[in-house]
């Protein structure tokens, strides 16, 4: 059975579990704790060695870094794919995913510093409106490339667009940057993934609380 080390919130660590849950693959989740240094023990850097979530295991083989990790689930255990057949199809999802993970992410990065990670009395509010104003018009900018798709992003089936997709945009709203009246097609398409039983069973613990 795959071993699965994760980090809870992570968007990079999310995609990959959900991903996990999509194919319906059998594994077992190892929930690293950041508040104590687990993903930096040297049992994790091991793993991985730059000490990041998520890395996996599957019998004699210990990936990390989450597009490899999926490149390596969808190989591995064909069923279910997550990847269309036609290779452009395949590049458009893989675009969404950069756009996701890399763009995004970057963008994001700023509003978690100052949101997340600096105490109440040392944050510059007119720095995080700035920072949360570009992560918003990055959302308006995937709505306008995907509305009209289908239900899912890429089309009428779930693909690793929405899987990478999805942990990023839950993470911008605890950020301060929800889904507005601009974005309805996300609204609708958020609403639809969290009805699936993978939003249910991946969703990040600490966040329950």
């Amino acid at each position: 059975m795959i071993q699965f080390y994760y980090g809870s919130g992570s968007p990079y660590a999310w995609r990959v579990q959900l991903t996990l849950e999509e194919k319906r693959i059998p594994y077992e989740p190892v929930l690293l704790s950041f508040s104590k240094g687990e993903h930096k023990s040297p049992e994790h850097v091991a793993r991985s060695p730059h000490g990041k979530v998520p890395a996996i295991t599957d019998g004699g083989v210990t990936l990390y870094e989450s597009t490899p990790i999926l490149e390596y689930l969808e190989e591995r255990y064909p069923d279910r794919p997550l990847l269309p057949r036609d290779p452009a199809a395949r590049a458009r999802v893989r675009i969404e995913e950069f756009e996701a993970f890399l763009y995004f992410g970057d963008a994001f990065r700023e509003v978690g510093q100052r949101v997340f990670f600096t105490p109440p009395e040392q944050r510059d509010n007119t720095k995080i409106e700035s920072a949360r104003a570009k992560v918003r018009a990055l959302l308006h900018a995937l709505e306008a490339r995907t509305k009209g798709r289908g239900a899912f992003l890429m089309g009428d089936t779930v693909t690793r667009a929405d899987l990478t997709w999805l942990p990023f945009v839950e993470l911008a709203a605890r950020g301060g940057v929800p889904l507005d009246d601009a974005t309805p097609s996300l609204r609708a398409w958020r609403d639809e993934m969290r009805k699936r039983p993978s939003y249910e069973r991946s969703y990040p613990p600490h966040w329950r609380t």
